[in-house]
């Protein structure tokens, strides 16, 4: 079996709302959720949709100046995503 593709994918926050992600890789894949476990599924069906791939692997980036805040952390009680 071949090995998942991998794709770094840079993100921001606006306006504390939106998650924006984009694709580095390649241009032509910026998109957006509500949630990061929203914006992953979102970038992944951009990629099947764009590019026919599947099974990809993503590697979030998020920029050294970004507030402790915005990033996730795992939720002992139910293991998603908080914020």
């Amino acid at each position: 079996m071949r090995e998942p593709k991998s794709y770094h994918v840079l993100i921001n926050q606006e306006k504390k709302r939106w998650f924006i992600g984009r694709v580095l890789e390649k241009e032509g894949i910026t998109t957006q959720g509500k949630s990061l476990d929203e914006l992953v599924f979102m970038v992944r069906d951009a990629i099947k949709m764009m590019w026919n791939e599947k099974n990809v692997q993503l590697e979030l980036l998020v920029p050294s100046d970004t507030s402790p805040a915005f990033i996730p952390r795992k939720s002992p009680k139910r293991g998603k995503l908080v914020l």
